[in-house]
């Protein structure tokens, strides 16, 4: 069975999510929230200098960066982000996407063989969803289209945190990359590539029509339905 349970992340003194995920990764899940919501940029003078711990009650688990850079984000940090959530609570659609930046695309063609290639590959690194099979996954490639890590949770958004964490983390330049994704894609995982700078996402599964407008606005080259062959391309190929 998938763990979920309630993770707590705190910036400073300052309650940032709640967010129902599986506490693993915990790290990676909290700088790649802070970078994918637009809370920093992905500059690793921040990372260097933040110091991060992790406390664990019977209920939850806190998360805590300290450091000295000011973060501007103001979501509403006292509702729970559950594993499902994409735009919960908001109910201004058209603002949701008219705030994102846009950015430079990746003009490179479309390489279905690699693409299925990575996904073949990313799954030999899903044990939680070969144990369980509840867990979602997001891996992310080099410019090159090597893959690079894979990481797992009961959510989505959460999985896409955790391995741009985990990338960010380790130096690594993302603005060449490209997001894999397990399952669909909705307008949030577009959002938060867009706010990172990643230029591609890949998903097995579906995107929603509002990931398909998010992704036409930001530049996101979003590929959806992946095939052997063909695939739904929003955006240039």
């Amino acid at each position: 069975m998938a763990c979920e349970t309630l993770i707590i992340l705190k910036y400073n003194e300052t309650v940032i999510a709640n967010l129902l995920g599986t506490p693993a990764d915990i790290h990676e899940l909290m700088i790649g929230h802070l970078a994918c919501e637009g809370y920093i940029n992905t500059d690793m003078e921040f990372i260097m200098k933040s110091i991060f711990e992790v406390e664990l009650s019977s209920k939850s688990f806190l998360a805590k960066i300290s450091s000295e850079q000011k973060i501007t984000n103001s979501e509403d940090s006292n509702r729970i982000v559950t594993s499902s959530c994409g735009a919960c609570n908001n109910d201004d659609l058209e603002q949701l996407i008219s705030d994102l930046p846009i950015i430079e695309k990746d003009m490179r063609k479309v390489d279905f063989d690699s693409l299925n290639r990575l996904f073949r590959s990313m799954r030999e690194y899903q044990k939680g969803f070969h144990a369980t099979g509840g867990m979602h996954a997001a891996g992310i490639t080099d410019s090159d289209n090597n893959l690079l890590y894979v990481m797992e949770d009961i959510g989505r958004h959460n999985a896409v945190d955790k391995v741009i964490g985990k990338a960010l983390k380790e130096n690594i330049d993302i603005s060449k990359s490209q997001l894999l994704l397990s399952g669909r894609c909705g307008w949030d995982i577009v959002a938060k590539a867009s706010r990172c700078g990643v230029p591609n996402i890949v998903s097995i599964g579906a995107c929603s029509s509002l990931a398909a407008k998010a992704a036409r606005y930001t530049g996101v080259r979003l590929i959806s339905f992946l095939k052997p062959d063909n695939a739904v391309i929003i955006g240039h190929n």
